[in-house]
C-alpha cells in the first residue's frame, strides 16, 4: 500500500459538512503524507454515487432536512455499505452516526428509516447537549483519552451488535445518563465528537489508517500535543 495512494473518502460535504468535520478527511491526508505516503482526498456529493472502491471513508454532522437528503442518498448508492462489508474504515461523526443507524426520530417527530450499518436508534432528547465531551476509549488499539466538542440534540441507544467507542468522563456523549459515546461496529467508528475530532485525537487517526496501511511509526508534532492539553485541561 505505501507505493500507492490512498484514497480518502469525504462523503457528502455539501449536505453532512455543517461543522467543519471535512477536517477529518485533510488530517488522515496529512498525516500519510508526513510518512511518505501518497494520499488523496475524493469528495462525494449528492451528484454523485458513492463508490465502493475507495480506502476509508468520513461523514460528518448536519440538520435535519440535510440528515434525510444524505439518508436516502446512500440508501440509494450503496457503495459505502459495500465498502464497509469489505472493511474498508468508516469515520461517522454526530449526526452520522444517526444516519448509519436502523433509525432517527426528527425534532418533528418524524421517524427515518437510516442506512442500517449501525444497530442502534436515536430520539430527540429533551435538551440539547453542548460542550466538551472526553471520553476513555474502550477498543483495543486506544490507551489516550478522547477529547471533541459535541452538539446534538439526539439521544443514541446501541443495539446488542454495537458496542461503544468511549466511557464518557466529562460531558454527555450519545444520550444524557448513559455514560457512553459512539459506537464501534465491524469497520466503522462513531462519535458524537466534533473539533474536527481527528485534529485532537491523532491516535484514533492512525488506528484507522493503519486498517489500510498496516502499523505506522509515530509522528512527533508537539503542537498536535499543545492542543490535546489545551482541550482536555477545559473545565
Amino acid at each position: 500500500m505505501a507505493d500507492s495512494t490512498v484514497r480518502i473518502g469525504l462523503v457528502l460535504p455539501d449536505v453532512m459538512g455543517t461543522y467543519g468535520d471535512g477536517g477529518n478527511a485533510l488530517v488522515l491526508r496529512q498525516r500519510l503524507r508526513l510518512r511518505g505516503i501518497d494520499a488523496e482526498i475524493v469528495e462525494i456529493t449528492l451528484a454523485d454515487p458513492v463508490p465502493e472502491s475507495l480506502d476509508l471513508y468520513t461523514l460528518g454532522g448536519a440538520e435535519d432536512y440535510a440528515q434525510r437528503l444524505a439518508t436516502r442518498h446512500l440508501i440509494q448508492h450503496p457503495g459505502l455499505q459495500r465498502a464497509a462489508d469489505r472493511g474498508a474504515p468508516v469515520l461517522a461523526i454526530c449526526a452520522a452516526i444517526q444516519v448509519l443507524g436502523h433509525w432517527y426520530e426528527t425534532s418533528a417527530g418524524e421517524q427515518v428509516d437510516g442506512v442500517g450499518m449501525l444497530d442502534l436508534t436515536t430520539t430527540p432528547q429533551d435538551k440539547r447537549t453542548i460542550g466538551e465531551l472526553v471520553t476513555k476509549p474502550l477498543p483495543d488499539g486506544l490507551t489516550q483519552r478522547l477529547t471533541g466538542f459535541e452538539n446534538h440534540r439526539g439521544g443514541t441507544v446501541l443495539g446488542a451488535a454495537a458496542a461503544p467507542l468511549g466511557a464518557v468522563v466529562k460531558g454527555a456523549g450519545n444520550r444524557a445518563g448513559d455514560g457512553i459515546d459512539g459506537a464501534v461496529q465491524g469497520s466503522v467508528v462513531a462519535t458524537y465528537m466534533h473539533g474536527p475530532c481527528l485534529a485532537r485525537n491523532p491516535e484514533l487517526a492512525d488506528l484507522l489508517l493503519s486498517k489500510v496501511v498496516g502499523d505506522l511509526e509515530p509522528l512527533q508534532l508537539p503542537e498536535v500535543e499543545l492542543l490535546r492539553r489545551e482541550r482536555l485541561a477545559v473545565r
